[in-house]
């Protein structure tokens, strides 16, 4: 009976992308790789299709092998809030393999309210405060940041207006949908990193039928919840910093080669508790939240890494600069808005936080926790905007050749994840790399042909 009734939602949900929507796109060219762009019309309340309406910004790179297309690509890049028109306009021939610039017309679209489509997800009130800290001591502290939460949240329903309440990934998935019917598509691929995975996993279980092939790299599993989220990617980080001190001493062009890169970095994260360590063109300084936010994001990508060390070598200077985690790694208002409908947190006051950070400080003695999943339960705290996709399990069944595909040592989107997603998505196959950084698509090009082949000879 359960099934029989999720099947029927499913349908329901699924029915109204179709009902409206027509083939008649005016395509521009646009940018200098021959790429073409164009808006799509799509309902701002999907459970309200006849209402008000918004519009997708959509870029789209044909098949250069017109005799051998296959058929429509979509490719999102993650985030939330990562936008999917300048990926392909501008860079589709850094970004995607000859094979799928070949035989798909590559298709980006910068999800609702993100990039260039509109209304734009507005908030006047910076989402990240460096003074006001995501790590409280108190509950003096804690309130300081409930409090600024909801003056974000606030703000930014003022200026984004109702189109705040409906940013969720449900309604994002939809706007494909519509965006294909716009096309005259019967099926697509996808192509989603990191996040692009929850919105691919979403799509695939309220369209199944219309997906032929998909990779879904960077698994995000809905189900886990903020705090595991945090501590998953907690444990991750360590190991990836860890492996990159190793690095370090192995490689004698690493700026901190013939250095305790991890008891420097220690000392460094202890000296930004006692005070902000200086920073060129910046009076305040940086954080200790700023600093590790920093070394997290520069985790991600192995060719990063040389940078990640001149970095720490600067900011541990005799004269330290650390210019370069002067700027929050996640501070953009579409990310916090979209994150907050999606990934609530469920914080339940200053003791709950704080014995989170214990935590996470056990498993992360160097790195602290610092991680993306920190971010989001602690910039979710207190958030007035009710979450229109709260956590929870995918059921995707119908979809066909699905490629979840995880990394062994992904500070950001943990192997353990990949698992979960799996167990999600009948008939998936999982994918796992063995190597550091955040997506293999970035990361490991012998795992992007095998994904590359996959997206190809699907039957």
């Amino acid at each position: 009976m359960r099934r029989a009734l999720a099947v029927a939602v499913v349908a329901a949900l699924a029915a109204p992308a179709t009902a409206w929507a027509t083939t008649a796109v005016d395509w521009t060219p646009c940018g200098e790789l021959g790429a073409e762009c164009a808006t799509v019309s799509a309902p701002l309340d999907w459970a309200r299709p006849g209402g008000d309406r918004i519009t997708l910004a959509v870029s789209r790179l044909r098949a250069a092998d017109p005799a051998r297309r296959i058929g429509v690509l979509f490719v999102n890049p993650g985030g939330p809030g990562g936008e999917g028109v300048p990926l392909v306009r501008d860079y589709a021939v850094q970004a995607f393999a000859p094979e799928l610039r070949d035989r798909f017309d590559i298709v980006g679209v910068d999800p609702r309210g993100v990039g260039a489509s509109r209304p734009a997800i507005t908030c006047p009130v910076p989402t990240f405060d460096p003074a006001v800290t995501q790590r409280p001591d108190h509950p003096l502290e804690f309130q300081r940041l409930v409090d600024h939460n909801r003056r974000v949240a606030d703000a930014c329903r003022r200026a984004t207006g109702p189109l705040v309440d409906h940013v969720d990934t449900i309604s994002a998935a939809k706007d494909f949908d519509a965006v294909r019917a716009a096309l005259g598509e019967s099926r697509i691929s996808w192509l989603g990193l990191s996040y692009g995975t929850l919105l691919g996993g979403t799509y695939a279980q309220l369209f199944p039928h219309r997906v032929r092939a998909a990779v879904l790299d960077g698994a995000v599993d809905h189900t886990v919840g903020s705090r595991r989220m945090a501590t998953d990617e907690a444990v991750t980080t360590e190991q990836v910093f860890r492996q990159f001190a190793r690095w370090c001493g192995e490689t004698a062009s690493c700026a901190l080669h013939g250095r305790d890169v991890e008891a420097g970095y220690r000392d460094l994260l202890a000296r930004a508790d006692r005070g902000n360590i200086p920073a060129r063109d910046h009076p305040e300084g940086v954080t200790t939240e700023q600093i590790g936010y920093g070394v997290y994001s520069m985790l991600y990508l192995t060719r990063m890494w040389p940078r990640l060390a001149e970095a720490l070598r600067d900011a541990t200077a005799e004269q330290p600069d650390a210019a370069v985690f002067a700027a929050p790694a996640e501070a953009q208002a579409a990310y916090r808005v979209i994150g907050c409908h999606d990934f609530p947190s469920d914080v339940r006051g200053f003791g709950d936080l704080a014995a989170r950070e214990r935590e996470a400080r056990r498993l992360a003695p160097t790195t602290r926790g610092m991680v993306e999943a920190w971010d989001i339960q602690a910039g979710c705290a207190g958030w007035p905007i009710r979450a229109a996709n709260p956590w929870g399990p995918l059921r995707v069944h119908g979809a066909r050749n699905v490629l979840v595909v995880s990394g062994e040592h992904d500070p950001s989107t943990p192997r353990v994840w990949g698992d979960g997603l799996v167990r999600q998505i009948r008939g998936a196959q999982h994918l796992v790399w063995p190597g550091y950084g955040h997506t293999a698509f970035f990361n490991d090009p012998t795992t992007v042909r095998r994904m590359v082949e996959h997206l190809v000879n699907a039957a």
